[in-house]
């Protein structure tokens, strides 16, 4: 006597693969989304970190001469292609970059 057994799936087991599914969507889209503002934030850090790299590297090639003020910054630094011959990096939130006439420094941002 041959015994027939149909080939698929029941819906409790289906149901079953969606509830799972679900579960794991909402554990992992939220982190998704955390690490993107992560990767934006630490972006701005390099960046600051980089323009500072090259305000000085200007003041060494410059007889110790830092940029006199803002105006001054962006015609000197930001707009030099020697010191950033792609283009000076700029904010992923957008934001410009300020120099601080006081430290010699671009601030950091609070994002």
């Amino acid at each position: 006597m041959h015994v027939y057994r149909k080939k698929g799936f029941t819906l409790m087991e289906l149901l079953l693969v969606v509830v799972i599914l679900g579960i794991l969507a909402a554990v992992a889209i939220p982190r998704m989304a955390q690490s993107g503002s992560d990767a934006k934030k630490n972006a701005c850090k390099a960046n600051v970190a980089l323009i500072n790299s090259q305000i000085e590297l200007y003041a060494t090639n410059n007889s110790g001469t830092y940029p006199t003020d803002q105006a001054d910054f962006t015609t000197k630094i930001v707009n030099s292609t020697s010191l950033f011959p792609d283009g000076a990096p700029t904010c992923p939130y957008g934001t410009a970059y300020t120099f601080d006439t006081a430290t010699k420094r671009v601030t950091a941002h609070t994002h």
